[in-house]
């Protein structure tokens, strides 16, 4: 009986940890598919917690909003895994009695028949906890769908593009997702060409759930394409197509419904294309701000194929009109987008947030081992040697996202928002001289610099992120770096714009 008792335990306490995993698979997946899926509605409009912020010093720079997609597929699959191997063990005990009926151990064999014929027959409460100790059918395939969506979040989560403005190396490119100089370098080894890359010249790739590259299309002309894929640590599969298509400039007209994302979908814009528009428009207006009912037109460069539009091809302005007002963004020569005055307010970003130098005490590095915790965990921002009090200032026009404390890991901290694809992030600070909604400017004081939180000395942690990814704030490419013109290019850049301007009248 007492052998009993413990079966039955078991079995109990097995289905209560499968009826908790399932719970907590459900609720985790559908919060995190659901700030996935309206963090990229919105356009990458990040969630005002900082990326790297948790509550331990060991997990301080993991990103909350898109790891919960992965902690909630982990639960999942393991509430699905604990149900399979629950049917496993289901069918096999009637296989390993029979086995063990059969062996050479009669005494074995015995013991296994009596228990056999015990759960089944005398012990009404064996039977009953027995009768559905895994999840239901219904369950696993509700589990099942979950998945599935979770791994098409990840999927939009990962995937970038980017229009070649002039200067942009490989490496500026790929710094948009994370990825480092030796991927770049790896494919200039496999393609030279890339090496040499021309303004307006198209990139878009994926990234697989490690966040290694997994894919990479590029659109070297009109006349060709080349698609990368991964087949192995740093080894890609090239592919060259070459186009015989038509090429026309149409002009797209439309009303946002639910969105600027889904809207320019809905009339027939490719991923890369909307990403590219969507680039343009966040230093004149929010894109998320854009309410349904808003007008816009857009000027985009198509080809054609018997007839039928393909996906490539550049967006080359847009017109949106929100609240009585119109903002425009248009392509210039040098690939990148002005407003119709030519103008930018992405122009020039400081490379530091200070007002003076300051040493460097830690580089950016994705290998570091942590100086408290002695465990490797990247090091996704510098550090700079400053006295405690020392004035912190914003490297360039932003809005405040974020003001809060975090006692073991960031100490005070500030996060800074701007446009739609960059952010900042200052931690360990003694003093915050903003407050979250508010605009700054570039240079504007926002903090003093201090000590707190899980902190070895008096430092600055500056992050510099893009597309929510940190990347090293010493050698990323600036954003508005070769930004301004030259008379003569703006010149003709102007008359371009009235020519524009004179077609996608709303």
């Amino acid at each position: 009986m007492q052998k009993i008792v413990f079966a039955r335990d078991r079995r109990k306490k097995k289905a209560r940890i499968k009826l908790i995993l399932f719970f907590l698979a459900l609720c985790s997946l559908g919060v995190g598919i659901l700030l996935v899926l309206q963090d990229h509605q919105k356009a990458n409009s990040r969630s005002p917690f900082p990326q790297d912020f948790t509550f331990t010093i060991d997990e301080i720079e993991e990103n909350p909003l898109f790891d919960s997609i992965d902690f909630a597929k982990a639960i999942a699959e393991q509430a699905l895994q604990l149900a399979q191997e629950g049917e496993q063990a289901d069918g096999f005990s009637g296989d390993d009695g029979d086995a063990l009926a059969h062996s050479d151990d009669p005494a074995a064999g015995s013991d296994q028949q009596h228990d056999d014929v015990i759960s089944a027959d005398g012990d009404e409460d064996a039977i009953a906890d027995n009768a559905h100790p895994d999840l239901t059918p219904e369950a696993k395939n509700v589990l099942e769908e979950l998945l599935e969506i979770a791994s098409q979040a990840q999927r939009i989560k990962n995937q970038f593009s980017h229009t070649v403005a002039r200067g942009d190396k490989l490496k500026d490119v790929l710094e948009h997702s994370g990825l480092d100089n030796r991927v770049a370098q790896g494919l200039i080894k496999q393609s030279p060409g890339l090496a040499n890359l021309a303004v307006g010249q198209q990139f878009y790739w994926t990234l697989d759930a490690n966040g290694e590259l997994d894919y990479l299309n590029w659109l070297v002309s009109e006349k060709e394409e080349q698609i990368f894929q991964r087949t192995g640590k740093n080894q890609y599969t090239r592919k060259i197509i070459a186009k015989k298509g038509e090429w026309k400039q149409d002009v797209v007209k439309g009303t946002i419904q639910n969105g600027l994302a889904n809207s320019l979908k809905a009339i027939g814009l490719s991923q890369r294309q909307i990403n590219s528009l969507i680039s343009g428009l966040q230093w004149q207006i929010a894109t998320n701000k854009l309410k349904k009912g808003d007008k816009f037109a857009v000027l985009v460069r198509r080809e054609y194929i018997n007839g039928k539009v393909t996906e490539l091809g550049n967006v080359e302005a847009i017109h949106v009109v929100s609240g009585g007002k119109s903002y425009y963004a248009i392509l210039a020569d040098n690939g990148r987008f002005y407003n119709r005055h030519g103008e930018t307010l992405g122009k020039g970003f400081a490379r530091i947030p200070l007002l003076g130098g300051a040493r460097v005490s830690s580089h950016f590095n994705p290998r570091r081992v942590h100086p408290i915790t002695r465990r490797l965990r990247p090091h996704k921002g510098v550090d700079f040697a400053v006295k405690i009090g020392t004035p912190i200032i914003a490297p360039a026009d932003g809005k405040v996202v974020a003001v809060s404390y975090q006692a073991r890991g960031a100490g005070r901290y500030i996060k800074l928002q701007h446009g739609s694809q960059y952010a900042t992030v200052y931690m360990h600070l003694s003093r915050s001289l903003v407050k979250v909604g508010q605009q700054v400017k570039k240079g504007q004081r926002i903090a003093l610099s201090g000590n707190t939180g899980g902190s070895t000395g008096p430092h600055l942690h500056y992050e510099f992120h893009i597309n929510g990814y940190p990347v090293n704030p010493m050698t990323v490419k600036l954003p508005g770096t070769g930004a301004s013109m030259p008379d003569k290019e703006r010149k003709a850049f102007l008359a371009k714009a009235k020519n524009i301007e004179a077609r996608l009248k709303l």
